[in-house]
């Protein structure tokens, strides 16, 4: 069984560490203070959405993700 706690944080970890420069040139330690636990959070839910089918996913997908979105890539 997976461990999505442990694997939403690790996601998070990979976003967090992906945003430093963002984070130095804009937001102060606080604010990075509290928007980490958002983060996690979001993270946290989707995996959770995912793994029990839950139509908010779909919702998501429909809602919430624009057009002009380009796909991810690796960094």
């Amino acid at each position: 069984m997976r461990d999505n706690n442990l694997l939403a944080k690790l996601i998070a970890a990979y976003v967090r560490n992906n945003i430093e420069d963002f984070h130095c040139k804009y937001l102060s330690d606080e604010q990075m203070k509290e928007l980490n636990p958002l983060i996690r959070n979001a993270i946290y839910t989707a995996i959770l959405d995912i793994e029990n089918n839950s139509p908010r996913v779909k919702l998501y997908e429909i809602a919430y993700i624009p057009e002009y979105w380009e796909d991810c890539k690796s960094f």
